[in-house]
């Protein structure tokens, strides 16, 4: 209240010093017909917002229409990006976030590998992607039951289509709508072994546009982890959305896809759809509550810099990509340094994990692994080449 007091009629303390701390604050705000703004290093201006309209901007952003129950460091994230401000932001989201049901009842279990973390980069935006089916769920519309899933590596954008069956024809449909013709030809596409992927007419069609498949190794969802936590994220965000409404799932997807797609990353430090048109996208809360951007349009002026942020979108993706390139050799660096990794050499015998081969039996008193086979080929990252006892090589171990 002092603050716009001082801003507004020049009114100042009569004691010195917390006159002198007042002026040396204001020069960060500005009074706009009447509403307060801060200077901000993301955006030229923050709305300042009280205690009511905070908790409406979190709970918009949180659990409104273009949202998927993030945490606490998204949310203030997404609100500053936004365009607004109040002193205990993080405080404040992460106390709604501790009472918001939905998120305490689907909070996923940690789990740690033993593996190296092995980074896995793209050259250029939407060249390399991952794919992926989640599900079943339950039977909506047309009765579908399944997501078709797959993430760009470098901007981190999200694709995916509810289908009944999860063929090669529906995978390749799914490529051609949703990627191909909106992003053009892709270099590499990353999925796991099914058949739907490894099989025609998939194969032979990425064959044909010099699609390069990868392939993960069998049991192994780790290598393609990326589109399996979107995957995960999906389907965390969809049940949280429904809660215990009797809703279609399938309703919730577009809401899911656009929050991802306007929820800053923070392996690069953008938003995918600032990566790949070089501006925000307005969000409800921009309409229900006016941020800087939305009530000072000029219209001439805008559309000059738009079309110079689009010169400038190869810069700022290039940027984006350094900065994913120092955070990921940072988590490489910490992620490895707590994994006692076991190498094997040509010629060591060892056993496979039987939950991947099902081999035999399982079942909870079954076997945990199976084997022995013949270590023939240490590709490296973790993978080898395995032949059994009677010379059957082992495919993608």
């Amino acid at each position: 209240m002092e603050l716009v007091n001082y801003l507004k009629q020049g009114i100042l303390s009569r004691d010195e010093k917390e006159a002198r701390k007042l002026r040396l604050k204001a020069r960060q705000y500005e009074l706009m017909k009447g509403v307060l703004y801060k200077r901000s290093f993301l955006t030229p201006w923050l709305r300042c917002v009280g205690p009511l309209q905070s908790e409406y901007v979190m709970r918009e952003i949180h659990e409104g229409s273009c949202s998927m129950h993030a945490g606490p460091r998204s949310v203030v994230a997404k609100a500053k990006r936004l365009g607004y401000f109040w002193l205990t932001m993080h405080k404040d989201a992460q106390d709604m976030i501790r009472k918001c049901s939905d998120c305490q009842i689907h909070r996923p279990v940690t789990r740690h590998s033993q593996q190296p973390l092995t980074q896995i980069t793209a050259p250029w935006p939407f060249y390399k992607w991952g794919i992926d089916i989640a599900g079943p769920f339950s039977e909506g519309p047309r009765k579908v039951k399944f997501l078709i899933v797959a993430m760009d590596y470098f901007t981190k954008w999200i694709e995916a289509k509810a289908v009944a069956t999860i063929t090669g024809g529906q995978v390749k449909k799914f490529v051609w709508d949703n990627i191909v013709c909106r992003f053009g030809i892709l270099g590499e596409i990353i999925s796991d072994n099914g058949k739907q992927f490894t099989d025609n007419p998939f194969k032979d069609w990425c064959d044909k546009l010099n699609i390069t498949q990868r392939f993960t190794s069998v049991k192994h969802p780790q290598s393609n982890g990326l589109v399996e936590r979107a995957n995960r994220s999906l389907r965390e965000g969809i049940k949280a959305r429904l809660g215990e409404r009797n809703k279609n799932w399938v309703e919730e997807l577009p809401h899911i896809l656009w929050a991802h797609q306007t929820m800053i990353k923070s392996s690069h430090g953008d938003t995918p759809f600032s990566l790949t048109y070089r501006t925000e996208a307005v969000i409800p809360a921009e309409i229900g509550m006016p941020t800087y951007r939305t009530t000072a349009v000029d219209v001439v002026n805008n559309d000059k810099e738009l079309r110079l942020n689009l010169d400038l979108l190869e810069e700022c993706q290039e940027l984006a990509a350094m900065s994913e390139a120092k955070s990921k050799s940072k988590m490489v660096k910490y992620y490895n340094s707590r994994v006692c990794g076991v190498a094997f050499k040509p010629g060591d015998f060892v056993y496979h994990s039987n939950d991947a081969s099902h081999v035999v039996a399982g079942g909870k008193l079954g076997p945990k692994w199976e084997g022995p086979y013949d270590v023939t080929d240490a590709l490296g990252n973790e993978a080898y080449k395995l032949r059994s006892t009677d010379g059957t090589v082992l495919p993608r171990t």
